[in-house]
């Protein structure tokens, strides 16, 4: 916190006594507007979103099915997009530094099903914390107490397993994995090697004997046979394999931050093809092609679509665009769940994984979101009249 010095300047004169006060300093922290694009709707969600931070920090949302370090984090990570409600900000992130938090939060417990052996690190977990405390001003390299290098050991993961890539390839994941790590570490001034980089290029669907409609997507990963890296499937919302949205959405974030436009124009063609043209969810996007519009896949092609610099209007069609979709599930009754957000499969009820990710669509932020203001003592002006005496 920096408090800036309170100027007092004092003449004397004969028979008059005049005090002007430059500057009085006024104690009281200002909650700083955001570093993102807000909204009526954005604060909206955020208001949901910091009412859900007890006094001490952590999120234990009734009913809710993750764990509270979790939850803390799902918060966290909406309120850094847009900058505001501080005070609620600051009180997730000092829960989230106890030295236990960050270990829950990082690291496989094993309860998962993931490849990854229990106690191992999880590289989307630990790339969403290094981008966290980035954005909220504190240090990736010595954070929480005691303080934990997070920077290190995400470097450490790197060709954990298999050239190129940072731990373990998840079936489900590696794709969202590998871009928001090699996103975290570029945040942070720690640039990953170009080879991490051409991994993302050659996981996306192109050539061969690809299917039509997986064409410039990424599926959660591909296997490969030998040096052979196996066709896409086709996009299937049943059996949820194959490109999809979600995993596009993150390559082409990172793939834009660092110049590889090639893919990113070719992803355009497969993001279009996804979305939803008629109906209620118009503009929308869903996980799979075919499959029914939500939030989450929503927000985070938004996200995509700012990274490419373009607008969402530019996306309209059957008379809406991706942000008109988003907004569609947000909720304005009864007061205590306005500006939170439903999940396609549970209509009017508020969801946390959609909240928070919802929101990061009505910023129209890409990844990594900028380092928001730092809160210091304001300083105001304040007129005192010269008195005779």
């Amino acid at each position: 916190m920096n408090i800036l010095p309170t100027r007092v300047s004092t003449r004397i004169r004969r028979g008059t006594v005049a005090v002007v006060v430059a500057l009085v300093a006024v104690l009281g922290i200002t909650n700083f507007p955001a570093s993102a694009i807000s909204t009526p709707e954005s604060s909206l969600t955020s208001s949901w979103l910091a009412a859900q931070v007890g006094p001490t920090g952590e999120v234990n949302i009734s009913g809710a099915t993750q764990s509270i370090v979790t939850q803390t984090m799902y918060v966290a990570q909406g309120l850094a997009a847009t900058g505001e409600q501080r005070d609620a900000l600051d009180r997730a992130m000092s829960y989230l530094s106890l030295n236990s938090s960050i270990e829950e939060w990082v690291t496989n417990d094993g309860s998962g099903g993931t490849v990854a052996p229990p106690g191992a690190d999880l590289p989307e977990r630990l790339a969403a914390l290094i981008l966290l405390v980035n954005t909220t001003r504190g240090n990736p390299r010595a954070f929480g107490t005691p303080a934990v290098d997070l920077v290190a050991r995400a470097q450490a993961m790197y060709g954990q397993v298999v050239p190129g890539f940072y731990g373990y390839q998840e079936p489900w994941s590696s794709i969202q994995d590998q871009s928001l790590m090699v996103i975290a570490l570029q945040a942070v001034g720690a640039t990953p090697p170009t080879a991490a980089i051409d991994w993302l290029v050659d996981q996306q669907c192109v050539g061969g004997s690809n299917p039509q409609s997986s064409l410039g997507g990424w599926q959660a990963f591909r296997a490969s046979n030998g040096n052979v890296i196996q066709d896409c499937d086709a996009p299937d919302p049943i059996n949820y394999v194959g490109a999809d949205t979600n995993s596009t959405a993150f390559a082409v974030q990172a793939l834009q931050l660092f110049g590889r436009t090639a893919p990113v124009a070719s992803a355009v063609t497969f993001l279009q093809s996804a979305q939803a043209t008629s109906g209620s969810g118009a503009g929308g996007f869903p996980w799979f092609t075919g499959g029914d519009v939500d939030a989450n896949s929503t927000a985070l092609v938004l996200q995509a679509i700012t990274a490419m610099g373009q607008a969402p209007s530019s996306w309209s069609v059957g008379g809406a665009d991706p942000l008109d979709a988003l907004e569609a599930f947000q909720l304005s009754s009864p007061a205590s769940d306005a500006g939170a957000f439903f999940a396609s499969w549970n209509p009017g009820v508020p969801d946390l994984l959609a909240s928070y990710q919802g929101v990061w669509g009505l910023t129209l932020t890409a990844f990594p979101f900028p380092v928001l203001p730092d809160r210091t003592v304001v300083i105001e002006p304040v007129a005192v009249p010269a008195f005779t005496g």
